[in-house]
């Protein structure tokens, strides 16, 4: 009677479903949701998460610091070797990192949040560094120096440079000294401040002297970069990297140069040698449209070669070729690198209008000079033709 009456409660139970079936006691995986550190944005799909922090937080998502410090695009570091912490908090599966300089290829590694990137980079050269996220890239240019000099860019340093910019065409030798007696007279210059604009000074004694077809202008032009390039102001920049850009030195110009006619030209230049097609040309229509604090003037050579480019880059090849025209006539005597950069735009006009025969004799010329970049294209394209 006993156990009987146990086997019926038994089944009623199970009949009612009291305390449920086994099934219903297993606890089901729960669904992970993945939340957005930077906004209110919430998904259960882990790639859903990465493309809206590509979409919408890609700079914040990825950056550098050193020294719990956020590294800005462009740095200058006064120790070596450099330590760079990557940071990617919002991406677990972290993010490749491409290292590239003049005297290492490309390399590329796989960082997690918090890792340390260590990089020596040689005096005045440019490390650039590739943060990847998919098709998308955050890039860094780091250099080092000894030491990095300070200098005010006044308002009356930039009136003086004005003046200069215009006037010093015409300019005779009492000019020049008029020009050093102005740029010193301002009160309350520093020790530093003194040699940055006798560094000026010098760059525009060599502009005025490679005017006058005068061969000592290359002496005073190296003076005024051996001096500029440790400061860290605009206009030192400036300089320094035209100059860069005279000896044909275009991976040693920061790819952020906030001058976007020097960077575009340079950009172009330091495309040669480069594997493909080499009529694929750098765009940057709008860069033209950015603010620019002050501006220097440039050989007469140079001023033509810039709007060349300039014409390559709006697909206006027979402007550019024009241009070389004109480069070619304001060359100054001996100057065999300006000489290689009109050779090598004559070569990529003529490559890019499907002229190969005119090409290959410019290319023939290339060849043979003494920038290894523009050698190396100029190889390439005589093997193929």
């Amino acid at each position: 009677m006993g156990y009987a009456k146990y086997t019926e409660d038994i089944e009623k139970i199970h009949s009612q479903n009291i305390f449920g079936t086994w099934l219903d006691f297993q606890v089901s995986p729960p669904v992970p949701h993945y939340h957005c550190p930077f906004c209110s944005f919430d998904t259960k799909v882990k790639d859903q998460l990465e493309n809206h922090l590509l979409k919408e937080h890609r700079d914040a998502a990825i950056f550098l610091e050193h020294d719990d410090r956020i590294v800005p695009d462009r740095a200058v570091f006064r120790v070596r070797p450099v330590h760079l912490k990557v940071r990617c908090p919002a991406l677990p599966n972290g993010i490749e990192v491409a290292v590239t300089s003049k005297s290492r290829p490309r390399g590329e590694k796989h960082f997690n949040d918090g890792q340390l990137l260590t990089i020596t980079p040689p005096d005045e050269e440019i490390v650039l560094l590739m943060l990847c996220i998919g098709v998308f890239r955050r890039e860094y240019a780091i250099s080092f120096k000894k030491q990095v000099f300070q200098a005010r860019l006044t308002p009356y340093l930039i009136e003086c440079v004005s003046k200069a910019n215009t006037s010093s065409t015409t300019w005779k030798w009492p000019d020049m000294g008029r020009f050093e007696l102005d740029l010193m007279k301002e009160t309350g210059l520093s020790t530093d401040e003194e040699r940055h604009r006798l560094a000026i000074y010098e760059y525009y004694v060599g502009l005025w002297l490679e005017q006058n077809q005068k061969s000592e202008y290359a002496r005073h032009l190296e003076k005024s970069f051996e001096v500029l390039r440790d400061f860290d102001d605009p206009l030192a920049l400036l300089i320094s990297s035209y100059f860069l850009y005279r000896v044909n030195s275009f991976i040693s110009i920061s790819p952020r140069l906030p001058f976007p006619r020097l960077r575009r030209v340079a950009a172009f230049f330091g495309t040669a040698g480069h594997d493909g097609d080499p009529n694929v040309m750098m765009s940057g229509c709008d860069a033209e449209q950015e603010f620019v604090l002050c501006e220097i003037a440039i050989a007469d050579c140079d001023a033509a070669i810039f709007d060349a480019v300039s014409a390559v880059l709006d697909r206006k090849e027979l402007e550019a070729l024009r241009m070389c025209d004109t480069a070619e006539q304001r060359l100054t005597p001996g100057d065999d690198q300006a000489q290689a950069r009109i050779w090598f735009l004559r070569y990529r006009i003529l490559f890019g209008l499907g002229r190969s025969v005119e090409a290959r004799f410019f290319a023939d010329r290339l060849s043979r000079c003494v920038v290894e970049s523009f050698r190396n294209e100029a190889e390439s394209f005589l093997k193929r033709n």
